[in-house]
């Protein structure tokens, strides 16, 4: 059902400015586990740092409004913040394509002593242990009781945040248009398009991914039908400010996108996973491919893998992603990359080309 994973969550957050990360999936894998990891997960950070006005409303802990302490820990804020995939600890098996489990992830970072003998019980907090484990107790709590009656709720709460996703989908798009930083107005088009495209595709798995509490109440199935359809309505509606800005920023409206022929080539290949998994793995860590496609980048190419995607359409995904991310967390991917590893995967028969 979902991977709640933590690793290193008692870390002393005063001890080398450290940061309690909360890790989103990969967007491969976004689904209703994000939704509520990112709803907790807010209330634990509002709750448990200093905020003049909600210092001053009276009868609360001080300075924090529904703190969170233990008896032999510090008093110290939660400094944590939400961050984009990335993997490096054991949550990084449950999210592969080929496994397919929803999976989010807690981290300190950056943690100077991780690894080393002096990474002893000076450097744990109580009081941030406890905050990290009433976040995931209290979201293993809420899917023990996740019945087809509470579908409606994970719905909801994924779409309305998925709304918030795509707004940001729409603010990268727009940015790449002013002005376009190639000087080529089609090629920012072609990226501001398939982010918004990618963004409804992302958004709509993360609400089927709710159908694995609603089985058959139909109720709950039309709940996630009625949300999915307006997603439909929310991405004209996006596209539609997408034409507005173009024509405001470039005085014309834009082209019709054509596929250049590499692009093309890519679209006509769809790779799928050997069979059975040992062999996958086995082979995949033998392929060797050298671009400077980001590591987790390269994962998010398996990940997108499903025997109906076509090598164009993952490079879209993944390219998306990134570039929703920012190149500093991500760096940039590019189409000769990705059909790069994908054809030294097809090589060394970790992935076949369905015909």
């Amino acid at each position: 059902l979902a991977n709640l994973h933590q690793d290193m969550t008692g870390a002393k957050q005063s001890m080398g400015n450290r940061v309690q990360h909360l890790i989103f999936a990969p967007q491969s894998r976004t689904s209703y586990l994000v939704a509520m990891f990112e709803s907790i997960g807010t209330f634990l950070i509002q709750t448990n740092n200093a905020y003049l006005a909600a210092g001053r409303m009276g009868g609360m802990p001080h300075p924090f409004s529904r703190a969170l302490y233990s008896s032999m820990g510090t008093r110290e804020n939660y400094n944590a913040a939400f961050v984009p995939y990335f993997d490096s600890s054991d949550h990084m098996c449950f999210v592969e394509g080929a496994i397919g489990v929803p999976a989010v992830a807690l981290i300190n970072w950056p943690d100077d002593f991780i690894h080393s003998s002096d990474d002893d019980l000076d450097n744990i907090d109580p009081t941030q242990l406890r905050r990290n484990n009433f976040l995931i107790a209290a979201m293993a709590y809420v899917l023990m009781h996740a019945e087809d009656d509470k579908a409606p709720l994970f719905a909801t709460e994924t779409f309305a945040q998925g709304n918030r996703r795509l707004a940001k989908d729409l603010t990268v798009a727009m940015q790449l248009m002013q002005p376009a930083p190639t000087g080529n107005a089609n090629a920012a088009w072609k990226d501001a398009s398939l982010l918004i495209e990618q963004g409804i595709l992302r958004e709509r798995r993360a609400v089927q991914s709710a159908r694995v509490f609603a089985k058959d109440n139909r109720n709950a199935q039309q709940w996630l039908e009625t949300f999915i359809a307006k997603l439909g309505d929310k991405e004209k509606e996006l596209r539609a400010d997408l034409n507005a800005h173009y024509t405001l920023q470039y005085h014309s409206a834009p082209q019709t996108l054509k596929l250049s022929p590499e692009e093309l080539a890519a679209s006509k290949k769809v790779p799928m996973n050997a069979a059975p998994l040992e062999t996958y793995f086995k082979q995949r860590g033998e392929v060797k491919f050298s671009s400077k496609l980001h590591g987790l980048m390269r994962d998010e190419v398996y990940y997108f893998v499903d025997g109906k995607r076509s090598y164009y359409d993952i490079f879209k995904a993944v390219r998306a992603e990134a570039l929703v991310a920012g190149s500093w967390y991500y760096g940039e991917v590019k189409l000769e990359d990705v059909v790069g590893l994908l054809d030294a995967a097809v090589e060394k028969g970790a992935l076949v080309v369905k015909q």
